[in-house]
Formats: C-alpha cells, structure tokens, sequence
C-alpha cells in the first residue's frame, strides 16, 4: 500500500498541478510568439535595408498620390497625363505648360505616368485620386489616359500574381478592404495580415524578392555589341551621372518630383556640353543589338505582337477612363507612339487589339485616339522598344499634343 501510494505521488509530482501545466504552457506559448516577432521583426528590418518596402515598391506611385493636395491647390486648370511607363517617359509637362503660355494659355499640367501598374492597380489608384478631387470639388480642364495595350495581357497579368495581394494593401481603402474581408473571410484575414502585420510586404512578393537576388533573372541577350561600343556607352554613362549631380546638387533622388510635375529634365535647362554627351550617348544605346533584345524580352514577358487581353484587365482600364470622368471636364484616351520598326502586331494580335479598343469605347463613350504610328514620332526617337528617349521622343511628343489639344484648353 504504501509502496503504492509512493508510486501514486510521484506520478502526480510529475504530471503538476493544473495551474502549474497552465503557467508552463504559457511560457512555452510567449516564448513561441517572441522568437516568431522577433524573426518578423528582422525580416523587416532586412526587407527595409533592400528597399522591399512601401516607399522601395511603390515609391513614385506613393509620392504622386501625397501631391494630390497640392496639385489640387494649384491656382492654374489642370492637366493630367496618366498611364504606364511609356508616359513617364514621354510626357514632358513643363514644356506642355511653357508652349501653352505662349499662347497665352495658363495651364498647369502633370505627368502620372507610372512603371509596373497594370490596369488593375492604376484602378485602384484612380479611385485614390478621384476621391481627392471630388472632395475638394475640384475639376481637371483635360484628362489624358493612357491605353498600354501590351500592360492589359494575360502574359502581363500572370507576371503580376506575386505583388496583387501587397499592391492591393497600398492602393485600397478600408471600404474596399472590408468588402473584400465580407465576400472572402480568408482572402480579407490574409490581406490585413499583410497590411498590419507584414507591412504590406506579402510572403510571395518575399520569396520573390530573395529568390531575384539569389537566382537573377536570365538576361537572354542573344545579339551582341561588339566591346567597343559596350564600353563607350558604360563610359559615356558614368559621365551623364556625374554631368546630373553637377548640375542638379539639390536633388534628392525622389521619383516623383513636384517641381519637375512628375516628370524628368527639359533641355532648356542643360549645358549644351551635357545635350552633346546625350547624343553620344543614345548612338551607342539605341543599337540594333539592344533593340533586338528588347524586342525578345517584351515578347516573352508582355506578349506585345500577339496581345492574348486579360478580361479583367480591360474592366480595370474602363473603370479607370470612369473614374476621371467623375472629375474632369475632357477625357481623353490615347495609345501612345510605337516603335514600329522593331515591334510589328501579328494578324491576330491587330485583331485582338480591335476587339478590346470596341469594348473600350462602347464602354465609355469615347473614341481612342491611335497615336502608334504618327508621322511626328521616328523610330529614333525611342530608347528601346517602347519607351521614347529623354530630350527627342517626349519633346516631339509633347510637341505634336500642344498641336493636338491647344485649341480646347
């Protein structure tokens, strides 16, 4: 008996009291939930030290939208020219604003062109915007929207997957995050994880980010420029750097900069030894082998000469044109100029292409303006396959829209 009852204490000293099984529980419990803080804390700290943060993603995309008050207070009508990359680079307002006051037309325009927004986030944006106007009751005289063809393919959309759920966590507001948490638990528990918890840094777009910096993308640079000329423009590069901080010292490296409204330098206002350089410059950028390899890669990552559309990326773009026609007196849609001599639509891609514009326009009400292939705009006059040079495609750019839209502001 007293053998037994020796057994039966023991076992119980072993086993604890209640409280105590509560009590190491709860360390076991808090120490689990310090190491998981303390491990997201650190992949922050890592992800901030390389940029992989609201201001490092959508940094440009974010110091436009803080300028909305200020563009809204702006005394002038107001112009904005809003799209992807290709208006980023061929869009210059100041001169826009310069050749109108000539004219004796007071206009303060601005250049939203944005890189890496498909028609689903400039939709979100756009509502951003919209909501800042209509608040304020304040009007655009002229709306420019961009269509980007080759940024509303099924290619382009299936590229985009790992950043959907951070961009939607910058870009939406509580309401659009609350319906979305109404119609899909899960999806709405995972979005404000990301929101709240990641910083707005989703586990794709980590994975992704990591394994871009330990497993670069493959450049298929499958035509060569001979060495010279590889070194000339490596070196001719370095000077345009150096030639930029000389003459700029003030610059503080913002994307969106509100003196320059959103978009880059004016020749007018470069030493004509720096204009000289550029023209060196761009004779050993612009070469046949960058071309053709520019070509390759916006094949293979945007579908740009067959253009297989993304259905929701159409809807996207026609909520966007709806959007500005909340708060601007003109909305314009136009494709901006291609480079035809490197990017040629196939049969079918011209007919797909058809298509969307029809849903666009009966959609919306307006007509596109096609703006691809208008004599103003050469093949020389672009960078790379798409995108028009600083200082002689988005001159002649912003030259042939002064023609096109000076008589209606």
């Amino acid at each position: 008996m007293n053998l037994s009852t020796s057994n039966s204490d023991q076992d119980n000293s072993n086993i604890g009291t209640p409280v105590q099984s509560r009590r190491v529980f709860m360390k076991i419990t808090l120490a689990i939930t310090l190491v998981m803080v303390t491990a997201m804390g650190l992949v922050r700290v890592l992800l901030d030290a390389n940029g992989a943060n609201q201001q490092g993603i959508l940094g440009r995309v974010l110091q436009a939208k803080a300028a909305l008050p200020n563009i809204i207070a702006e005394p002038n009508d107001l112009v904005m020219f809003y799209g992807s990359s290709m208006v980023r680079a061929g869009f210059s307002p100041r001169k826009f604003d310069r050749d109108l006051k000539n004219m004796g037309k007071n206009i303060t325009s601005f250049n939203f062109g944005f890189g890496g927004l498909n028609p689903y986030y400039q939709d979100l944006l756009s509502r951003r915007i919209a909501e800042q106007f209509v608040t304020k009751n304040r009007q655009l005289k002229l709306a420019l929207i961009e269509f980007n063809p080759f940024q509303a393919t099924t290619t382009r959309w299936d590229r985009a997957q790992f950043t959907v759920d951070s961009y939607i966590t910058m870009l939406a507001n509580n309401d659009e995050l609350w319906r979305i948490l109404r119609e899909d638990l899960t999806r709405g528990v995972h979005l404000y994880n990301i929101k709240y918890i990641r910083n707005h840094v989703s586990a794709e777009m980590i994975t992704s980010y990591y394994a871009r910096e330990i497993f670069p993308p493959y450049r298929r640079d499958v035509f060569q420029d001979n060495e010279k000329v590889t070194l000339e423009r490596r070196k001719l590069g370095r000077e345009l750097n150096t030639l930029f901080k000389k003459e700029y010292p003030n610059y503080q490296g913002e994307e969106w900069y509100y003196p320059w409204q959103g978009a880059g330098t004016i020749p007018e206002e470069r030493a004509a030894h720096t204009l000289e350089v550029f023209d060196k410059y761009y004779a050993v950028t612009q070469t046949d082998a960058q071309m053709k390899n520019d070509r390759l890669s916006r094949i293979r990552t945007t579908d740009i000469e067959d253009m297989h559309f993304e259905p929701r990326l159409i809807t996207s773009f026609i909520n966007i044109v709806k959007n500005f026609q909340r708060f601007s007196n003109t909305v314009e849609v136009v494709m901006l100029p291609k480079n035809s001599r490197y990017i040629t639509y196939s049969a079918a891609g011209k007919h797909r292409l058809a298509q969307a514009i029809q849903q666009i326009e009966q959609a919306t009400g307006i007509t596109i303006k096609n703006h691809q292939d208008i004599s103003a705009v050469t093949p020389d006059m672009f960078r790379d396959t798409t995108h028009l040079s600083r200082y002689r495609g988005d001159i002649a750019y912003t030259d042939f829209l002064v023609k096109e839209y000076a008589k209606s502001l």
